[in-house]
């Protein structure tokens, strides 16, 4: 994660982040969180800074650092997702992700892994889908378990190695081992500008061509021939599943948030691209 400037102000600063509408939550939030940093030797003599992060779509995050203390992690849970998925459990218990160092019913503090989120220009860059491809072959080897949410703000770049390299984040929607979805579900995403006020429109001429597609398929299978049969195959089998990708987050999107003309939006787009 890229640093941030750290600037000057009172004792903390961004505690409004901890806000939900109703001060008693507020208050519990902030005694749990300085309650738990100074179990981990953090004095609070200096201030404590909370600053929000471009990562992850479900879930709030932000960096958090004290003096000579931190950075952190601070993950605060979105109304769709928690700290409950067995399947998430066990990726990080497989040493995927950032290690968690306290829990909380609402949220949890992460180590602080190093790199900046994924940009759809990294989509051109043949050395960042390759670790990415490399990463997620990993993920589905090592853990056995699928992602089912690889999207640019769920990806870290590196790029203080050569070749660069990538972390995988936010596993809450973790589920059975179907690695040509996990594929799928990140070839579709590459229509999605999750930073963009109209995030929720899909540019279906960012797809990856033929050619991208076969080019990350191959190197998720470290098969250096695009057009081997197995890369055929795999990619068929990739292209199945769209439909259901679709068809997941559509229905995501209208149980958890039928009332949000965006996310509304964002449903009946995605299946304009089904029909």
């Amino acid at each position: 994660m890229e640093e941030v400037p750290r600037r000057k102000a009172g004792r903390v600063i961004g505690e409004r982040y901890l806000h939900t509408g109703d001060e008693q939550i507020w208050k519990a939030r902030s005694h749990a969180l300085t309650s738990a940093l100074r179990g981990l030797g953090w004095s609070l003599a200096a201030p404590l800074h909370i600053e929000p992060l471009p990562l992850g779509l479900s879930n709030h995050n932000y960096k958090i650092f004290c003096g000579d203390h931190g950075p952190l992690l601070l993950r605060m849970f979105g109304p769709t997702v928690g700290d409950s998925n067995p399947n998430e459990r066990h990726i990080q218990d497989s040493g995927f992700g950032a290690h968690v160092v306290q829990r909380f019913d609402w949220g949890r503090i992460e180590t602080w892994l190093p790199g900046r989120p994924m940009r759809r220009e990294d989509c051109d860059n043949s050395q960042v889908l390759a670790a990415l491809a490399h990463e997620l072959r990993r993920l589905h080897t090592v853990a056995g378990r699928n992602h089912n949410d690889l999207n640019f703000t769920n990806v870290l770049v590196c790029e203080s190695e050569d070749p660069p390299t990538t972390h995988l984040l936010d596993f809450e929607y973790a589920g059975p081992l179907d690695p040509p979805f996990d594929v799928a579900n990140f070839f579709c995403e590459w229509m999605y500008d999750c930073g963009s006020p109209r995030w929720f429109e899909p540019d279906p001429t960012q797809f990856p061509s033929d050619a991208q597609a076969r080019s990350f398929v191959a190197q998720y299978l470290r098969i250096t021939d695009c057009a081997d049969d197995e890369v055929s195959a795999f990619l068929k089998e990739v292209r199945a599943r769209i439909p259901h990708v679709h068809t997941f987050w559509i229905d995501w999107a209208m149980t958890n948030f039928p009332d949000q003309d965006e996310y509304v939006q964002y449903a009946e787009r995605r299946q304009l691209l089904v029909d």
